[in-house]
């Protein structure tokens, strides 16, 4: 093998190499962009969360407890309703709550034991920015329980 034949052959070489190497960085850029430009779907069960604030309940159970000690939370009860429990008093010994549970937006439903009587009652909700924890309570509804709803 004299030196032009080996020279041939290793330009001939090294362009199949110059090939590879550019047909990999090629591979290699579409395989990154398609990463890092794929949209992902999520399957999420815990949608309730989206559809209404996550602290609804937790103000529907403690506005209803504290108006049912007699101390109602400012925080949590609207004005109107403490006015009318410090005209009519709403006194309740709840023994358990079994349950409190969104209904829809702005209203829940809070399921309790009170004097050995299981009770249901519809709270509702009026949302607003500028409330402390965006609901206060502004209405109370008895409503029938059913041992069902347990």
């Amino acid at each position: 093998m004299n030196y032009n034949e080996f020279e041939a052959k290793f330009v001939k070489e090294n362009f199949k190499l110059k090939i590879a190497l550019a047909v990999s960085l090629i591979v290699f850029s579409v395989g990154t962009a398609s990463i890092l430009l794929e949209k992902r779907y999520y399957l999420y069960k815990g949608g309730a969360l989206f559809e209404e604030r996550p602290l609804a309940e937790e103000v529907c159970r403690q506005s209803f407890s504290t108006l049912a000690e007699g101390n109602p939370n400012p925080n949590v009860v609207s004005s109107g309703i403490i006015d009318l429990a410090n005209k009519e008093s709403f006194g309740l010994t709840i023994e358990k709550i079994y349950q409190v549970k969104s209904l829809e937006v702005g209203s829940c439903k809070i399921i309790l034991k009170s004097d050995g009587k299981l009770m249901a009652f519809k709270v509702t909700l009026d949302g607003s920015n500028s409330n402390p924890f965006y609901y206060k309570l502004s209405q109370i509804d008895e409503i029938p329980a059913a041992k069902e709803d347990l």
